[in-house]
């Protein structure tokens, strides 16, 4: 008798299992359901930015059009899901449309994995216009996460993302834990933003910058906020500055209040995008290293440039009094003006600032001596030497590491030599 009741148990709970209306109770793999399953297979429209959230935004982010917008670099997502695969439905607008060297790279880690990712096949690129890319499969059927972030900047393209799909079930997302990771913020041009971080050369750095040679997340902001597994945020692109001169076509202190930056290329067309909500994430850090294409301008103005600088930190502590500020350059004439004039201001007094003024140029560092990136920028040996150097900074504040630097041998298959 009681074997026929455990048999019939048995068949009645494969039946259970079977039914595509219980799929979140019952798991192939036999574990118990997880209190977070949300039972859903495909996210879009308004779940992508629900209340009781399914997704996990990366950096600042716009939802319109029943689409999540993702400008800035290194701007993304995490998800948590039951399955063996992901696919995510984006768009991509890319500038000059076709152009190869413009098309937007992202960069994936699945499970125990972080980024950037040295696995070949975790890297993908987009095409023009509306595409389903397979950002996993093959997955043991089980509970997975999976983080997916750009490495292209916002003037190559505006891209976004429409739906994410599983075989399985999507899990809402833990807010508590999501908000218990450091926060750093990074205002920058192109030497932070991984600008031909994937070049590599011992001889010069005159190879052309392309998006597959270039990558935030192979850069010295994205590498400092890796090792203490903090989640970042940029506002950020090559050939902007603080502010040359008045109505500044790209001038990054203009747009700090907007969510993007888009292929238009100026102040003009970020603001375009949603302004953004400050106190929607909130930074323990941030990091400027802006201004070397300020000085560079035939109209510089420096009276401009340099009230522009005080006016943009003292912004950023008035909207975030606790966040650590580090102001960093390399020696040059930007850095030397933008912080004098914070001196006098007494924004280094007050305390709240710091100044890392011995970065390593181009080709310098403790192992990057005499490497290159692409269109004579730092390479990743460079970029590595001088996140460590932050990371010392850092350290010094009470800042707790996680995790060692990338190990430069394991990227050997990553770069794109010249």
């Amino acid at each position: 008798m009681k074997v026929y009741k455990r048999i019939f148990v048995l068949i009645a709970a494969a039946v259970l299992c079977a039914s595509s209306l219980v799929l979140s109770s019952c798991f192939k793999n036999g574990t118990d359901k997880d209190e977070r399953a949300s039972g859903v297979k495909i996210i879009s429209g308004d779940e992508l930015v629900a209340d009781k959230p399914l997704v996990k935004w990366e950096g600042r982010y716009e939802y319109r059009d029943e689409q999540v917008y993702l400008y800035h670099t290194a701007t993304g997502f995490t998800v948590e899901f039951y399955g063996t695969d992901l696919l995510v439905r984006f768009n991509a607008d890319i500038a000059d449309k076709g152009a190869e060297s413009r098309k937007p790279y992202y960069n994936v880690a699945i499970d125990g994995e972080t980024l950037p990712n040295p696995k070949a096949d975790r890297t993908f690129k987009l095409e023009n216009g509306e595409q389903t890319v397979t950002v996993a499969e093959g997955l043991e059927y089980g509970k997975h996460t999976l983080t997916c972030l750009k490495m292209s900047e916002p003037y190559d393209a505006v891209t976004s993302v429409i739906s994410l799909e599983t075989d399985g079930e999507f899990l809402y997302r833990d807010i508590q834990d999501d908000g218990g990771a450091y926060r750093f913020m990074f205002v920058c041009a192109s030497g932070g933003s991984g600008h031909g971080a994937l070049g590599y050369s011992e001889r010069n750095g005159n190879a052309p910058r392309t998006t597959e040679n270039s990558s935030s997340l192979h850069a010295f902001n994205y590498l400092t906020a890796r090792t203490f597994n903090a989640d970042v945020q940029f506002v950020a692109t090559s050939g902007w500055g603080v502010g040359w001169k008045e109505n500044c076509p790209k001038s990054i202190a203009d747009v700090l209040d907007y969510t993007g930056i888009t292929t238009g290329d100026s102040v003009k067309s970020a603001k375009t995008t949603a302004k953004w909500d400050y106190q929607s994430w909130v930074p323990d850090v941030i990091i400027f290293n802006i201004g070397g294409n300020d000085t560079t301008k035939d109209d510089f103005n420096q009276a401009y440039y340099q009230n522009k600088a005080v006016e943009m930190v003292k912004s950023l502590h008035g909207i975030y009094p606790n966040a650590d500020m580090i102001w960093t350059h390399t020696g040059s004439r930007a850095g030397t003006l933008a912080v004098s004039a914070l001196t006098d201001a007494g924004v280094l007094k007050d305390g709240y600032l710091r100044v890392f003024d011995t970065m390593p140029n181009v080709a310098e560092g403790a192992t990057g001596s005499g490497t290159y990136g692409a269109n004579g920028h730092s390479s990743l040996k460079t970029h590595i030497d001088i996140s460590d150097m932050l990371v010392e900074i850092l350290s010094s504040l009470g800042y707790a590491k996680e995790r060692e630097n990338i190990n430069f041998d394991d990227f050997q298959n990553s770069l794109i030599r010249f």
